[in-house]
C-alpha cells in the first residue's frame, strides 16, 4: 500500500514540476526587481541577503520538494577575514540550496552570459556575484584579483571547482583557477558536497523535482582547508589535496541517499 501511494506520489511529482518550475521563473524574475529596489534604494548588504535566502532561495527549495540535511555546520566558525566555498555542481538547485542552508552569507562566481539576462543580471550585479567567463582565463584571474580585498574585509565566495554542472552525479575534474584565487588571497577553503541535487534537477532536467515527490539533499561542510604559506607553485598539490577530500565522501552520502 505505502509503495502504491509512494508511486501515485511520484507520478504527481511531474505536473508539481511544471508549476514549480514556472512559477519558480517567475518568482526569480520578480526577485530582481525587489533586488534592484534593495540594493538602490535601501543599500543594506543584511536586507539584500535576507531577500536572497528568505524570500529567492527557501521558496524555490521548496517548490522542488527538497528536504536539506545539512552537516558540519560548526566548521565554519566566525573568522573575520573570508574565504572560498568549493562546491560540486551537478544541478541548478545547488545555489539556492546553497544560499538557503549555509551557515553563512556569501557571493556565487556565476557565468558572464547569466549578467546578459534583463533584470536578473543587473540584480547579480548590485549584489557582487563574480562574472566568470569561461572562455578567457586571463579576464576570470582579474575578477579574482579584485575580489581579494573584499575577501580580506570578510566577504566570502562560492564557486565551483569543476567550472560547470556535471552530466553525472559525480565529480568532475577540478580546474586550477579557484585554487590559485584562494593562494593569492592566502584564504581558507571550505569544501562542501552537495549529494541528491542531481536527482533534484539533473543537467539535462527541465522541471524541479520531477520523479520524485519528495528530494533529499544533504550538504556536507568538511574541514577547513588553510592556504596560509602556500605558494602558487604548489596549486595543483592543493587541487589534488581538496579533491580527494570531496570525492569519497560524495560517494558515501550518494550510497546513503539510494535507501530513499
Amino acid at each position: 500500500m505505502k509503495k502504491a501511494f509512494k508511486s501515485i506520489l511520484d507520478v504527481l511529482s511531474y505536473p508539481r514540476g511544471f508549476v514549480g518550475t514556472t512559477v519558480g521563473l517567475l518568482h526569480t524574475f520578480v526577485m530582481s526587481f525587489v533586488v534592484l529596489f534593495v540594493a538602490g534604494v535601501i543599500r543594506s548588504r543584511k536586507v539584500i541577503d535576507w531577500v536572497i535566502i528568505y524570500m529567492w532561495s527557501l521558496p524555490l527549495v521548496r517548490l522542488a520538494g527538497v528536504k536539506v540535511d545539512v552537516r558540519g555546520a560548526e566548521t565554519v566558525g566566525q573568522q573575520k577575514k573570508g574565504f572560498l566555498i568549493l562546491f560540486n555542481h551537478s544541478s541548478l538547485v545547488d545555489i539556492p540550496v546553497l544560499y538557503a542552508y549555509f551557515p553563512r552569507s556569501f557571493r556565487f562566481g556565476a557565468k558572464i552570459e547569466l549578467f546578459r539576462i534583463p533584470l536578473f543580471g543587473k540584480a547579480m550585479e548590485l549584489c557582487g556575484v563574480l562574472p566568470i567567463d569561461r572562455r578567457n582565463r586571463n579576464k576570470v584571474m582579474k575578477v579574482y584579483e579584485s575580489a581579494i580585498a573584499r575577501v580580506e574585509n570578510g566577504e566570502a565566495f562560492a564557486l565551483a571547482p569543476e567550472g560547470t554542472r556535471q552530466k553525472m552525479a559525480e565529480l568532475g575534474k577540478f580546474k586550477r583557477g579557484p585554487f590559485e584565487f584562494a593562494i593569492n588571497a592566502q584564504m581558507d577553503i571550505v569544501p562542501v558536497i552537495l549529494a541528491g541535487a542531481y536527482d533534484t534537477l539533473p543537467k539535462d532536467g527541465f522541471l524541479l523535482g520531477a520523479g520524485r515527490w519528495r528530494n533529499n539533499i544533504i550538504m556536507q561542510i568538511l574541514p577547513r582547508v588553510p592556504t596560509a604559506g602556500i605558494a602558487i607553485e604548489q596549486v595543483e598539490s592543493l587541487v589534488e589535496k581538496v579533491r580527494d577530500q570531496m570525492a569519497p565522501v560524495y560517494r558515501q552520502l550518494s550510497a546513503e541517499l539510494e535507501g530513499f
